[in-house]
């Protein structure tokens, strides 16, 4: 399973695209330098001829997709709350064993689930890098788009 921001890059621009960004992302971080300008240029370089409409529909899908990370940070807390209350509460109660068992097992897949996605979208910093110069690159196509307008 891979983060929503990797599905999101994949897709509008392409998996080759995105292997290629991550990997000079990682030697970046390597050598420890910043050229993402090379990143905005390479991007721009391929959005700059696509129409408004187009722009601006990537654009919504991102935010969407910066929405959706969100809101899987937000719920795997409600998450943990009600997998730790449920867990007590069947073992506190008169529940016969196998059942308690069969219960908690359940849960505890559905949880590991939950921690895994958590986990995928929370660390995902080369994707989240790569994120954020493509949101530069649209802003600068849609901002310069509206200056021509006027």
């Amino acid at each position: 399973m891979a983060n929503v921001f990797k599905k999101l890059i994949s897709k509008e621009m392409g998996e080759l695209n995105y292997h290629r960004y991550s990997s000079f992302i990682k030697k970046s971080m390597v050598y420890k330098k910043n050229d993402n300008q090379i990143l905005f240029n390479d991007m721009y370089e391929k959005l700059k001829y696509r129409d408004i409409k187009a722009i601006t529909k990537m654009y919504d899908r991102l935010n969407e997709t910066m929405l959706l990370a969100f809101k899987i940070s937000k719920n795997y807390y409600f998450a943990f709350l009600f997998f730790l209350a449920a867990s007590i509460y069947l073992v506190a109660s008169s529940v016969p064993p196998q059942f308690t068992l069969i219960g908690l097992l359940l849960m505890s897949l559905s949880f590991i689930y939950k921690t895994y996605e958590f986990i995928v979208n929370k660390f995902c910093y080369i994707d989240a890098q790569i994120v954020l110069i493509y949101k530069a690159v649209l802003d600068r196509i849609i901002l310069g788009d509206k200056r021509l307008d006027k």
